[in-house]
This record gives structure tokens, C-alpha cells and sequence, in this order.
């Protein structure tokens, strides 16, 4: 956690840039909010252009759905959501009324990973100790 899933038309996206869109999410999340690396996941899902519509009307734009630990505030979440928009839109060239983004405070006592309730921001660092055993070297050492 957090959990980004990227919708993007079928074949719009190489795998360099997915690869590259993946590392700049994982970046802005972390520099904005201080969460180790290790906890964010993006995951690209291809849909058939025909299939999206907005207001009637085809439509084949990109989606970023956040699925990100609640108790983040206001500017935060503002900072978040310019700063994927801007890293999206440069990597890809894609213009901005193309793109979606939206982000979701889920509670951290309703998310598990690797068999362990989540920690509520700001409490990473003592998590993190607490669950070396399970988690290995790959979170505990960023």
C-alpha cells in the first residue's frame, strides 16, 4: 500500500514507459508523503479503447486510481495529485484533459500486505522495526 492502478487505452504505452511511469508514481509518493519505497504498487491495466465513455461519448483517456492510507491532509493530497499529473504528462506527452486522477483514503486497520495490517502515516519507521522478520531487507532497508 499504496495501491495505483494505471487504465490505459490498449497498446498506448511501451513497457519503457510504463517502467518509467511506475518509478515517477513510486518517486512523488514517497518524496510527498515520506512512505518507504517498498509500500507502493502500480499496476497498468490495458482496456479496449471502445469500451470507456465520458458523457455519452468515446473517449480513450488514462486513468490513475490512488488507493493510498487515509489521514493525509489536504495539501498533501493536493501535492500528490499535481505532481503525479505533471510526471504522468511528461513522460508520456499526453495532454492533461486527457487525464484522470483520482485518490481514495482507505483506513490502514482495513489494508494488509505481506499478512500485516497496515500503519497509519507517520508510523512507518516503528513498523517497519517491528516487522523486519517478515518483511526481509527489500522495505526495512529504505
Amino acid at each position: 500500500m499504496p495501491f495505483y492502478q494505471c487504465l490505459v487505452p490498449a497498446g498506448s504505452l511501451s513497457v519503457d514507459t510504463r517502467a518509467a511511469l511506475a518509478e515517477a508514481i513510486t518517486d512523488v509518493h514517497s518524496t510527498v508523503t515520506g512512505a518507504p519505497r517498498g509500500f507502493v504498487n502500480v499496476l497498468f491495466v490495458e482496456y479496449d479503447p471502445a469500451a470507456y465513455f465520458t458523457a455519452g461519448k468515446p473517449n480513450a483517456c488514462s486513468v490513475i486510481n490512488g488507493n493510498i492510507r487515509a489521514g493525509r491532509d489536504r495539501e498533501t493530497r493536493a501535492r500528490l495529485l499535481t505532481e503525479l499529473s505533471r510526471s504522468w504528462l511528461s513522460i508520456t506527452g499526453q495532454d492533461a484533459r486527457s487525464l484522470l486522477i483520482g485518490l481514495n483514503d482507505v483506513d490502514p486497520t482495513s489494508i494488509m500486505e505481506a499478512g500485516l495490517i497496515m500503519p497509519a502515516p507517520g508510523e512507518e519507521a516503528e513498523w517497519l522495526e517491528r516487522n523486519r522478520h517478515v518483511l526481509g531487507e527489500l522495505l526495512c532497508s529504505q
